[in-house]
């Protein structure tokens, strides 16, 4: 199974974000300006990594949570 890691610099420390391969080249980019906009919140790296994760089955494969996540 091939995976596809790019570094980024978040808050000051790089981290590895995993692109599946079920995630288009630009579904990519939008989840890494997704991460971006919790960087701006000062969201902890592990946070917003879980968070990014959570709006892309949203938004992308229209999965659906429990209320207290929205």
């Amino acid at each position: 199974m091939e995976t596809n890691y790019r570094e980024i610099n978040y808050r000051g420390q790089q981290v590895h974000v995993l692109q599946h391969l079920s995630e288009s080249n630009s579904q990519f980019e939008k989840k890494l300006e997704y991460i971006r906009k919790m960087e701006k919140k000062e969201v902890d790296w592990r946070e917003a990594s879980r968070l990014s994760k959570i709006w892309f089955c949203i938004k992308y494969k229209s999965c659906r949570y429990q209320p207290e996540v929205y």
